[in-house]
């Protein structure tokens, strides 16, 4: 154990090689407020932690390139407030509580990370002049500050690794940017010599105007991007097993691996007959998503990898996929999950799909792995050849048992996804509770399609639905990432929801979930600018998601009868085209319920009503009243709410607590989008 004293704290340090990498808990540096990770210092009585290279920053510093006239002082915690220079004079942010240097003569300070530049063995700041820049160029650590979020100025991408830097003019380059020959000849311009540039220009590689270091040939008025000059010859097996030659002919061709066109520059593979854009020859050999549970490898011909001669839709997109170029497939033996290389590679779908890059596909686990149910059972049952749960306790409603019932009872909804009873269920027999079987039996975490790796079970709650956008009571899965909550919250309605099914309707559609699709839903005629819709792959039928999850019967109390869904109005006699409970006009090629006893039509909403799958009798907590509130609704008497002051008519919250007269509209209430309440 190595002990050793430091000024900026009066216990000694013990010197740790590495971090436990198996504690979940992780530590800042006090001298840098950055994840301690590698190398460091640390007190054992008080949680006090430095990195190293922190640990080991020099008392003082002479002649520093952004300070020379003084020496620069490192101070400790509780020197800062009282010195003065609260913000970085490089990087002009907050310093508060760490360590920075600062001079005492002009009161100006730097941070610790921004002060830190490299030196030579001699001791002295590495500093170089470059033809593209008029001042020198200072070498800084890739830990800097002044380094985050920042973009070389040569290549337009991160600075993750050390970096060159002007301090006066706030610009910086990689290394390797900075190492670029001066001049070179290069097979795409074999006339003349071509001379590194600083500037803003057109390529006349990728016909793109960038900023940055491009070769140029002033004879010829020809400008070329540094980063789309290419090499003559690839060698990159991880993600093509052969050498890939430069191919500079200017002509189109099609692209072997992402099927789209290509001019100029190209990369071939004499081995495999294959054309490829340079972009392409980088992309994964293996992917992952959240939609299908097998790995995905990429194929530059689909018809030999399955040997046979069938016609394939994309799983993403649904549009045909072309066999004799690069596509995504599934590696597993019998499983015909495939999508183009175009849709595993937009941005789009990355957010939605969770598109993810592997190493090794015979080390992945497998997706969709369900956790533990949330049951325990009591008594068994034989229901025809199964045998099923006759009796259970559930853990959203611990105190009775729930018992298995296989009739339907559409005017009773299910506490969990606050539809109607149209299968099997169980229910109890002291309380108003009732649970159809699949609801019952979900498991505690899920994989579902959505943008998010896991998703963990709520079972009591008030929250908006992310994907439908419906405030809903009820059970709902909300998303989780290394154990932290991040807010996604979906009802099961929507957890339910493939990625692509069969809608019947008037007639069946192949449905499919289209992110970016902004077309008016064929039910209720509203477009969605948000999350996409469901939309038909042979024609222009589309959902949106809250559509998808109507009921196919409903109840209202306007009529006694069970109302039915219906897809199309074919009565052309206008005065039919009217909703018997707003007595407003209708859209005849608008879904509605009808009663098929009373000829009675209405509208979507006027039967389900603005807050559908809230059940009364819910509680919610509300943050500014301290009691809990139910759900109720006014049909006698309406109180004013307490917020807006108007008559409650609508979805009312009431105090039940005993001379507590709060009262207020739900939509008065409510707070922002997401988990608005939860119990348990």
């Amino acid at each position: 154990m190595e002990l050793q004293q430091h000024f900026g704290h009066p216990h000694p340090l013990v010197f740790n090689r590495e971090m436990n990498h198996q504690s979940e808990e992780t530590f800042c540096c006090f001298g840098c407020k950055r994840k301690v990770k590698g190398p460091s210092f640390s007190c054992s009585e008080c949680g006090f932690f430095l990195h190293k290279g922190c640990a080991e920053a020099p008392i003082e510093i002479q002649h520093h390139p952004f300070h020379r006239d003084h020496p620069l002082i490192l101070r400790q915690l509780s020197s800062i407030e009282e010195q003065g220079g609260d913000y970085c004079k490089v990087c002009h942010c907050y310093i508060g509580k760490q360590f920075s240097y600062f001079c005492s003569s002009c009161k100006i300070a730097f941070h610790l990370k921004c002060s830190l530049l490299q030196r030579d063995t001699s001791g002295n700041f590495i500093e170089i002049l470059h033809r593209t820049h008029q001042h020198p160029l200072l070498l800084m650590d890739n830990q800097n500050f002044l380094l985050q979020y920042r973009e070389c100025s040569g290549c337009s991408t991160e600075l993750v690794n050390d970096s060159y830097g002007c301090f006066d003019c706030n610009i910086f380059f990689h290394k390797k940017c900075v190492q670029l020959p001066i001049k070179i000849s290069h097979p795409y311009h074999r006339k003349h010599q071509l001379i590194l540039e600083s500037d803003f220009r057109f390529c006349n590689l990728c016909k793109i105007s960038h900023s940055g270091l491009f070769y140029r040939c002033s004879i010829c008025n020809l400008d070329f991007h540094s980063e789309c000059l290419p090499p003559s010859v690839i060698k990159d097996q991880k993600h093509h097993e052969h050498p890939l030659t430069l191919l500079l002919r200017p002509n189109s061709f099609t692209c072997d691996a992402c099927d789209t066109q290509g001019d100029n520059v190209s990369y071939i593979c004499s081995t495999c007959n294959i054309q490829v854009h340079k972009d392409c020859i980088s992309l994964p050999r293996f992917i992952r998503l959240t939609l299908h549970r097998h790995p995905l490898s990429r194929n530059f011909f689909l018809s030999i990898h399955f040997h046979d001669s069938r016609t394939w839709d994309c799983r993403l997109c649904y549009k045909k996929i072309n066999t004799e170029h690069g596509s995504y497939c599934c590696s597993r033996p019998n499983c015909d999950f495939v999508i183009h290389v175009k849709c595993a590679i937009n941005e789009e779908n990355k957010f939605w799909y969770n598109i993810t890059e592997i190493e090794n596909p015979d080390e992945f686990k497998e997706l969709h792995e369900s956790g533990n149910l949330i049951i325990r059972v009591l008594r068994e049952t034989k229901v025809g050849d199964n045998v099923v749960a006759a009796e259970i306790i559930h853990s959203s409603h611990d105190q009775h048992s729930l018992t298995f019932n296989d009739d339907i009872n559409d005017d009773k909804h299910c506490n969990g996804c606050m539809m109607p009873i149209s299968s099997s269920f169980y229910y109890c027999s002291c309380c108003d509770f009732f649970l159809h079987k699949a609801c019952a039996e979900l498991p505690r975490r899920n994989l579902l399609w959505f943008p998010r790796s896991s998703f963990r079970l709520l079972t009591d709650g008030i929250f908006k639905c992310w994907l439908c956008d419906y405030d809903c009571s009820g059970f709902s899965y909300i998303a989780y990432n290394a154990g932290d909550v991040d807010g996604l919250v979906v009802c099961l309605r929507c957890a339910a929801t493939p990625h692509y099914f069969t809608y019947q309707a008037k007639e069946p559609h192949f449905l499919f979930y289209d992110a970016e699709n902004v077309s008016n839903c064929s039910a209720c005629g509203r477009r969605r600018s948000r999350l996409g819709s469901y939309i038909c792959k042979d024609c222009n039928f589309v959902l949106n998601s809250g559509c998808v999850t109507l009921p196919k019967t409903a109840l209202h109390n306007f009529d006694e009868h069970p109302l039915k869904l219906v897809y199309e109005d074919n009565n052309d006699y206008p005065l039919h085209h009217w909703c018997d409970i707003c007595e407003k006009e209708r859209d005849p090629e608008l879904w509605f319920y009808h009663c098929e006893v009373c000829d009675n039509a209405m509208h979507l909403k006027c039967v389900l009503g603005e807050y559908p799958f809230i059940k009364l009798g819910s509680k919610y907590k509300y943050k500014d009243h301290p009691h809990p509130l139910t759900f109720i609704q006014k049909i006698d008497y309406h109180p004013l709410c307490e917020k807006c002051r108007e008559p409650c008519q609508d979805l009312t919250l009431e105090c039940e607590e005993h001379g507590c007269n709060f009262v207020g509209h739900w939509k008065c209430l409510r707070v922002s989008r997401g988990l608005y309440s939860y119990h348990h």
